[in-house]
């Protein structure tokens, strides 16, 4: 076999680096809006937008932290396995595209029953009522 070093089928894999913006799309822990009280105040107080089959309720932090989203789906939307295929599409789908978001803000997505779609449709609704 060859081992010319030029040859890039033979060079090592490496990791993406920081600049590449491979971390700048992680769905980490910051990401991540938690806790009864903090999901009821962005329900009862947070500014409400719908687009079947989902709405969203945006609530202004004071602090310009990331964007942070939490997900609500209701049993009526089907099995444990076709809501949970629905949570992971909607969550990708903000994963992907949560730098179009304005920091400092929370959004609690609620998903309402529908026939699963493709994560680039959620995708498309998420940016049509983030705007």
């Amino acid at each position: 076999m060859n081992e010319n070093p030029a040859d890039p089928l033979h060079l090592p894999p490496t990791a993406p680096s920081a600049s590449q913006g491979a971390a700048s799309l992680r769905f980490g822990k910051a990401g991540r809006l938690s806790g009864k009280k903090l999901l009821d105040t962005v329900y009862k107080t947070g500014q409400r937008r719908r687009h079947k089959p989902l709405m969203v309720c945006m609530w202004r932090r004071e602090d310009p932290g990331p964007a942070r989203v939490a997900i609500s789906i209701a049993k009526k939307c089907g099995s444990a396995v076709e809501r949970n295929a629905i949570r992971r599409r909607v969550r990708e789908a903000w994963r992907l595209a949560q730098h179009e978001f304005p920091p400092g803000i929370d959004v609690l997505v609620v998903v309402y029953p529908h026939p699963r779609l493709a994560m680039l449709e959620y995708q498309k609704i998420l940016l049509l009522l983030l705007r």
